[in-house]
C-alpha cells in the first residue's frame, strides 16, 4: 500500500482512511455509490430475469417443435410425391414358404408406399448368375509372359474397352490393367494360385446374366491363356427365372434383384426352390403407424409436463416460487389452443366415422397428458384403418383424376365444395371459382392457389385437364393437420416465439448499454468524493497543526 497523506491505493483502486476526521471515509463514499447504483441493480435484474426467460422460452420452442415434427408424420405429406412419405401407406411384406424350407433364406422382398396390398404365390425356378472364365496355369504370376496383343473385354450389351498386354507383362500385371477398366467393362481380373506354379487369371462379371465378351487382335492372348477362341468357362451367366401366382409364362431377368414384376415391390432372390409356393402378403405396416402415434403423444405429454411446471405456483405458500413463465401470455395461448385441437376432433368427417382422439383409443388423463389404450387402438387400425388416418390427417378427394392437392400452407377447413374451372379455346385456364363463394382462386399456368383472406387461403391446386368443368371437392380436418398448423404460428423462423427472443435480446442490449453509462458516471462520482473527503482530511489536518502550534506557545509562556 502506498500512502500520500490520508489518500491511499490499494490493488490500483484509491481509498480515504479518515484518519483526521474519525469516520470511515472509504465506507462512506461505498455507500454513497451503492445508492445511487441501484438503478443499475435493478436493470441487472430484469437482465438476469429476461435470460431466465429466454432460456424457458427455448425449452418451450424445443418441445413445440418435436410435437410438430410428430405431428407432421401424422398429417398427411403434401405434393404429389406425398403418398411416398406418408406413414399410413407404409407397406410391410410377409413371407410364408410351402415347404420346410425358410422362406426368408430365399428371397427378401420389400415394399414402397405406393405397393397395392395383396397376397402372392411366388415360386423361383432359378437364381442369376454372374458369368466367370480362367485362364489356363501360369507357374509364375509376377514373370514376364512375352506376349503380345490387344485385347477387347466388356459384358453382352454392355461397353468395352482395349486393353493393351506386352511382351514384359506378367499375369499380375494383366489383372491389374483389366481391373482399371472395370468401370466401363464391368468385369473384373483376380490370379489365384490354384498350387505352387499353378496361377490362373480368373475374370467375373459384375454383373448377373450377361456373359463376359473377349476377343484379341492378335490372338496371342487366347492362344497362351486359352484354347485359341476363348478362356475356360467356370460359370456360365444365368438369368434369373420365376412365377407369379400360378401364371404358366416364365418371367425372366438378369438380376436376382427383381423390382418391376410388381409395381412398388422388389424381390431379391437368394435361392431357388423348385415347386416350393411362397405366399407373398403385401400389407399396410400398422406397426410404423402405432409407433409414430406413440411418439406423437410422447411429444404432446413432454409439452404438457413443462406447461405443468411453470404453472405450479402458490402465491399462499411462503416455500413457492413463481416460475419465470407464470401467465405468460405465449404459454397461456398455445395451451388453450392445442386441447382446443384435440378436443374438437376432426372436421369435415362424417358423424358416421371416427373422428375424434377418444374413439381409436387416444384419452386424456386426469392431468391432461394424452393415454393410450392399446387394444383399442390396435383395433382400429387393423378394422378402421382409413377412418383412422383421417382423424390424424388431412383429407382431400374429388371426382376428377385431373384434380390435385399440391400443397398447403396453414389450416384450410373448407369442408366440401364444388369447384368451378373455365379454360379457353386454347387451353388456359382463365378462371377457378367456387359454386356460391365467386372467385376464391388466383390462376398461374395450370396452378390454382387459395385467395388470401377467404378459406381457401395456403390452398394450392393443380388442373391438368383441357376443358372447363366442375368438380365435386371432398376435404376434411384431421387432429394432427391442425395441430402441426397451429404450432407453425409459434415455432416458424418469423413466429411468436422467435420474435420474443428477438425481443428479449434486444431489451437486454439496451439495458447492458445502460448499466455502462450509470457506472462511468459513478465512476466520475467516485473521484469527486474522493476530492471532496481528502479536502476535508486535508482542513482538519491543518486545523490540528495549528491548534499544536498554539498549545506549544501557551505552554511556552506560562513556562
Amino acid at each position: 500500500m502506498v500512502s500520500t497523506g490520508t489518500l491511499s491505493f490499494v490493488n490500483g483502486s484509491p481509498t480515504l482512511s479518515g484518519q483526521y476526521s474519525g469516520f470511515d471515509t472509504n465506507a462512506i463514499i461505498e455507500a454513497s455509490l451503492l445508492a445511487k447504483r441501484l438503478p443499475a441493480v435493478r436493470l441487472e435484474s430484469t437482465i438476469e430475469k429476461n435470460d431466465l426467460k429466454a432460456k424457458a422460452y427455448s425449452e418451450l420452442s424445443s418441445l413445440l417443435a418435436k410435437l410438430q415434427t410428430a405431428s407432421s408424420s401424422l398429417r398427411g405429406p403434401t405434393g404429389s410425391l406425398g403418398a411416398n412419405s406418408n406413414i399410413f401407406e407404409t407397406k410391410a411384406a410377409f413371407l410364408t414358404s410351402g415347404n420346410t424350407n425358410v422362406a426368408t433364406s430365399l428371397v427378401g422382398v420389400s415394399a414402397q408406399n405406393t405397393a397395392a396390398a395383396g397376397v402372392y404365390d411366388l415360386e423361383i425356378l432359378r437364381i442369376a448368375k454372374a458369368n466367370k472364365i480362367s485362364s489356363g496355369t501360369v507357374t509364375d504370376a509376377a514373370a514376364a509372359q512375352g506376349v503380345t496383343d490387344t485385347i477387347t473385354i466388356g459384358v453382352a450389351g454392355g461397353a468395352t474397352k482395349d486393353v493393351t498386354i506386352t511382351p514384359g507383362s506378367s499375369l499380375n500385371d494383366i489383372a491389374a490393367a483389366i481391373n482399371a477398366v472395370k468401370g466401363d467393362t464391368k468385369v473384373r481380373a483376380a490370379v489365384i494360385k490354384v498350387a505352387d506354379n499353378d496361377f490362373r487369371l480368373v475374370l467375373t462379371a459384375e454383373e448377373t446374366g450377361k456373359a463376359i465378351t473377349l476377343s484379341g487382335v492378335s490372338g496371342e492372348f487366347l492362344t497362351a491363356y486359352g484354347n485359341g477362341a476363348s478362356l475356360s468357362e467356370l460359370e456360365p451367366a444365368q438369368t434369373a427365372q420365376i412365377k407369379l401366382d400360378g401364371i404358366a409364362t416364365v418371367i425372366e431377368r438378369t438380376s436376382n434383384e427383381v423390382t418391376d414384376v410388381l409395381d412398388g415391390v422388389t424381390f431379391q432372390l437368394y435361392k431357388a426352390d423348385v415347386g416350393n409356393q411362397i405366399k407373398v402378403e403385401i400389407q399396410n405396416n400398422l406397426g410404423s403407424v402405432k409407433e409414430k402415434i406413440a411418439e406423437f403423444v410422447q411429444a404432446y405429454n413432454d409439452l404438457r409436463d413443462l406447461v405443468t411446471t411453470q404453472r405450479d405456483y402458490d402465491p399462499a405458500s411462503s416455500t413457492s416460487s413463481k416460475p419465470i413463465l407464470f401467465g405468460d401470455d405465449i404459454l397461456r395461448g398455445v395451451e388453450q389452443k392445442l386441447f382446443g385441437n384435440i378436443s374438437a376432433g376432426a372436421f369435415g368427417l362424417s358423424n358416421t366415422v371416427l373422428s375424434t382422439f377418444g374413439a381409436v383409443g387416444i384419452s386424456v388423463d386426469g392431468s391432461n397428458k394424452l393415454k393410450i389404450d392399446d387394444a383399442k387402438l390396435d383395433d382400429a387400425l387393423l378394422t378402421k384403418l382409413d377412418e383412422v388416418r383421417n382423424v390424424f390427417e388431412f383429407g382431400f378427394t374429388s371426382d376428377s383424376q385431373e384434380l390435385r392437392i399440391l400443397a398447403r400452407t396453414r389450416a384450410v377447413n373448407v369442408d366440401n365444395f364444388e369447384l368451378n374451372i373455365t379454360v379457353d379455346g386454347s387451353g388456359t385456364i382463365t378462371g377457378a371459382s367456387v359454386t356460391g363463394e365467386g372467385n376464391v382462386f388466383d390462376v398461374s399456368g395450370n396452378t390454382l392457389t387459395g385467395k388470401v383472406g377467404t378459406a381457401y387461403e395456403g390452398f394450392k391446386l393443380v388442373y391438368t385437364g383441357t376443358a372447363s368443368t366442375s368438380i365435386q371437392v371432398q376435404t376434411s380436418l384431421g387432429i394432427a393437420e391442425s395441430i402441426y398448423q397451429t404450432l407453425e404460428e409459434y415455432v416458424a423462423p418469423s413466429g411468436l416465439i422467435a420474435s420474443k427472443l428477438s425481443d428479449l435480446t434486444a431489451s437486454n442490449t439496451s439495458l447492458n448499454e445502460k448499466i455502462v453509462a450509470i457506472d462511468s458516471r459513478l465512476s466520475v462520482y467516485r473521484l469527486f468524493l474522493l476530492d471532496k473527503y481528502s479536502r476535508l482530511e486535508q482542513s482538519l489536518a491543518q486545523a490540528d497543526a495549528m491548534k499544536r502550534q498554539l498549545e506549544a506557545a501557551a505552554n511556552a509562556q506560562k513556562s
